[in-house]
């Protein structure tokens, strides 16, 4: 059996606050003796003197007595908001799931801001490729995914977060890094730095296609980062769609981003959910929410001066 009570925790909280326990009975409406009681039951149950008695003067916390009260305070909320009613989307399990070349760059501040907002959703984070998170969608093992819209929608919903546009990826030194902007025909002369994820590198390669060039590929790799460390070396060129805050490489290298001349087409990054009827989860939508909100942010952040030298 428990021998403490909720009462006694909100008599003794309020005596701490109120500074003694005439001023607490008198907050809560009770007696005095009431107030007085709680305190003397839990000192004798914790064996701890909670407070020192100051004739005329009221109630100061003794050191045992300012933990117990942050211990109590701490319950006393989490009891309180058991007693309304619970929000099913608000509540419970959340099966994420994030594009490795996203999810370092992305998905912890997401994570951070849904444990602020929705502190009772649990997360369960999974990394992969995008034709793995699909079919992790479709199949019902995922109940959301942060990914670009490659096109490969089938039994999956997808919501718009926001876009990028691809950008060239030099080494700090190179020649072509004095330049603001560069054609993929440029590019397509220079060795090559190729991400090697499914339909990832299949969305690079297309965009030397409509350029009417190929590319001399060099190197393959799945990682960004070995693809930023790479070209930071002076081992190739390549195009990447994720910009990391900084344009330093893993191994202390300086990067060159630069835009890209002519047509080219945003990549849409979305939130997809499985589109099966009913196996909707409802935390998805908040998830979603947050990382609009997220991305927002961040864009706003790399358009104030300064921020292209982060």
């Amino acid at each position: 059996m428990i021998n403490i009570s909720l009462r006694q925790l909100e008599y003794f909280v309020a005596a701490a606050q109120h500074g003694g326990a005439a001023r607490a009975a008198h907050a809560l409406s009770v007696s005095q003796p009431s107030i007085s009681k709680a305190i003397a039951d839990l000192e004798s149950l914790w064996n701890e003197v909670l407070f020192v008695r100051r004739h005329a003067r009221g109630l100061d916390l003794t050191a045992a007595g300012r933990l117990r009260q942050r211990e109590a305070q701490a319950l006393l909320e989490k009891a309180r908001a058991l007693e309304g009613p619970r929000r099913e989307e608000e509540a419970g399990l959340l099966r994420v799931g994030c594009l490795t070349t996203l999810a370092p760059r992305y998905l912890p501040e997401i994570l951070v801001r849904m444990r602020a907002k929705h502190p009772q959703v649990e997360i369960e984070v999974h990394e992969a490729d995008t034709e793995a998170l699909v079919q992790q969608l479709e199949r019902g093992a995922l109940d959301t995914a942060l990914l670009y819209d490659l096109g490969l929608a089938r039994a999956v919903r997808l919501e718009a977060v926001t876009s990028f546009v691809p950008y060239a990826l030099l080494p700090a030194g190179h020649a072509l890094a004095a330049r603001s902007s560069l054609a993929l025909s440029t590019l397509a002369q220079e060795p090559f730095i190729l991400i090697n994820l499914p339909h990832s590198r299949e969305y690079f390669l297309s965009l030397f296609r409509q350029a009417g060039v190929a590319p001399r590929i060099a190197h393959e790799t799945p990682s960004i980062e070995m693809v930023r460390s790479l070209v930071a070396n002076g081992l190739g060129v390549s195009l990447l769609t994720t910009r990391p805050v900084r344009d330093w490489s893993y191994d202390g290298k300086r990067v060159a981003c630069r835009r890209l001349r002519g047509p080219l087409t945003a990549q849409s990054v979305v939130m997809a959910t499985p589109g099966q009827q009913g196996h909707e989860n409802p935390r998805s939508a908040l998830f979603a929410r947050i990382a609009k909100a997220a991305f927002a942010q961040q864009r706003d952040d790399m358009t104030t001066p300064g921020a292209a030298s982060r």
